[in-house]
């Protein structure tokens, strides 16, 4: 059903308009009876019509001037004007405001049902074209958009989805983009995160948009990312009140709060991208704030990483030696805890982050110590980081690990290992000759003079892991002292980490660290 106002000054028409037509047989439900154009704009966001059936002549505000704002704020809105003037005035003013039918009194009831049919003609017809292509747009935006912030979308790519937001009718040259991060919902668990954020999507896509154009999606069954236009220039106050109204449609409906960020003006499509992460990093600041907060990038003021506060690894090593969980608590807390009051790109509290634990996972080999093996202890894994979503969550997840370092170092002392000849040898051969692609357990047993099955033993009992475990963990520490050489390409390093085929070196250092290669380099080029 197409819901329908109908305006119109006469009490007796309107209401006879409204009883005497078989309006449901036809397609439509009749949802307020206005008396005056006022009367017409003060429902259209209660009511918010598909169709206004307006009289041209009426106090106040008459049909001629509310077709002219219906036309400007409401263009979805269809208009179909009575009339008992047929001059070339009238006419042509409801072909520049966009009118859909223009009836002449008196009406009788097939001309009302010829024109209100055919209208419903066209809304289904528009409205199916509508539907198919935005599915389209919203199942190309986020492969197009992963594409060009990885650098890797083809010419062709882009063409082919530039033309799908024109068919969406949304103005390419005037964008801005807005994204959004829950800040309070009912369930903690991930898979109501993501069942919630469907609903989000679809409380936010039902609501009207009011002057300006907007397509919201949903990105990898998450993160929801509207994409504003407007064929004017793109006003600010317009953007704020429509997420303001979106903030209070899904609060009142899912028992959910948002907080949004909002980009810098976007004058061509290539900017997109650039928008998107201005948006993403002004949204993320709720971290460092309240519920329900609007961030516009233009007006944020991001202090630099070189003024922020860096961890004193020294401390933190001292800290874990000493057992002093105080102490390593108050380092974590000298870094994050002054974060909350500063105005910083997001992702930097987690590069900082991560470049402490991978440091701290670097410093205790030395003391046989895999923290690889405290996050598996712990059902963690490093880019739990990202899945933090505030300041606090951040600072528990790094006191957790380190906690844990620390119960696996005392663990470590109170063991006693004493290595063999035979071990000290293994190792220290394997250690001149883990880079070499030909090292196998069957060359190191063949050094000594033993069986592989001895070999493995020895592994197991002297140095408390296995071979293929211990030349892994080697290798990907090279690994991670090239990737912070920014010229030494993957390929190369995975020759000289003693990986013949790249892949192979990929698919290993992601299961060891829990990202690629490529994501690491950017990770730790960061936080430095």
């Amino acid at each position: 059903m197409y819901r329908l106002i109908i305006a119109d000054d006469e009490e007796n028409i309107r209401n006879g308009i409204a009883n005497s037509l078989p309006w449901r047989d036809w397609g439509y439900e009749v949802c307020a009876l206005c008396a005056s154009g006022q009367e017409v704009l003060a429902k259209m966001e209660t009511c918010r019509p598909d169709v206004v059936l307006s009289d041209i002549r009426m106090p106040g505000m008459d049909g001629v001037e509310l077709m002219q704002r219906l036309s400007r704020d409401y263009p979805e809105v269809k208009i179909v004007i009575l009339s008992g003037y047929s001059d070339f005035k009238y006419l042509n003013m409801s072909i520049k405001n966009h009118v859909a039918e223009y009836l002449l009194k008196p009406t009788d009831i097939d001309d009302f049902e010829e024109s209100f049919r055919r209208l419903k003609a066209a809304m289904d017809h528009e409205r199916l074209r509508n539907a198919q292509i935005t599915e389209s747009v919203l199942r190309h935006f986020h492969l197009w958009l992963t594409a060009m912030l990885n650098g890797v979308a083809s010419p062709e790519e882009t063409d082919r989805f530039l033309s799908m937001l024109t068919e969406a009718g949304i103005d390419l040259d005037n964008l801005q983009v807005a994204a959004f991060v829950l800040d309070g919902h009912g369930g903690d668990e991930r898979s109501d995160q993501m069942a919630l954020w469907r609903k989000v999507w679809e409380v936010v896509s039902a609501q009207p948009a009011g002057p300006l154009h907007r397509l919201a999606f949903q990105l990898a069954g998450e993160d929801v990312v509207v994409l504003y236009s407007s064929g004017d220039e793109m006003d600010p106050a317009d953007v704020l009140a429509d997420i303001q109204a979106l903030q209070r449609a899904v609060s009142s409906r899912l028992r959910a709060t948002l907080s949004a960020g909002i980009s810098d003006l976007c004058t061509e499509p290539g900017m997109l991208p650039r928008a998107y992460e201005q948006a993403n990093c002004s949204a993320k600041q709720s971290a460092f704030a309240g519920r329900e907060a609007i961030y516009f990038f233009s007006r944020m003021r991001l202090d630099q990483p070189a003024d922020m506060p860096y961890f004193d690894t020294d401390q933190v090593e001292k800290a874990l030696l000493a057992q002093n969980y105080e102490d390593l608590r108050d380092e974590i807390d000298r870094v994050l805890l002054p974060l909350a009051s500063r105005r910083l790109e997001y992702r930097y509290v987690d590069q900082l982050c991560l470049s402490l634990l991978f440091h701290v996972s670097l410093w205790g080999l030395r003391y046989g110590v895999q923290m690889e093996e405290v996050l598996r202890t712990l059902g963690a894994h490093y880019t739990d980081i990202y899945l933090s979503e505030t300041l606090n969550a951040k600072r528990d997840f790094v006191l957790a690990c380190l906690f844990g370092c620390q119960q696996a170092l005392s663990q470590r002392r109170g063991h006693g290992h004493i290595v063999n000849s035979v071990a000290m040898r293994v190792r220290e051969y394997v250690d001149a000759e883990y880079c070499s692609n030909a090292l196998s357990l069957e060359s190191v047993a063949a050094y000594v003079h033993k069986t592989p099955a001895y070999i493995s033993r020895v592994f197991k009992n002297e140095l408390g892991c296995n071979f293929s475990d211990y030349l892994t963990e080697k290798r990907m520490r090279l690994a991670a002292e090239l990737l912070a050489e920014p010229d030494v390409k993957v390929y190369q390093i995975a020759a000289q980490c003693g990986y013949a085929d790249t892949s192979n070196f990929i698919r290993v250092f992601k299961r060891f660290y829990g990202v690629r290669p490529a994501e690491y380099r950017a990770v730790q080029g960061g936080a430095k």
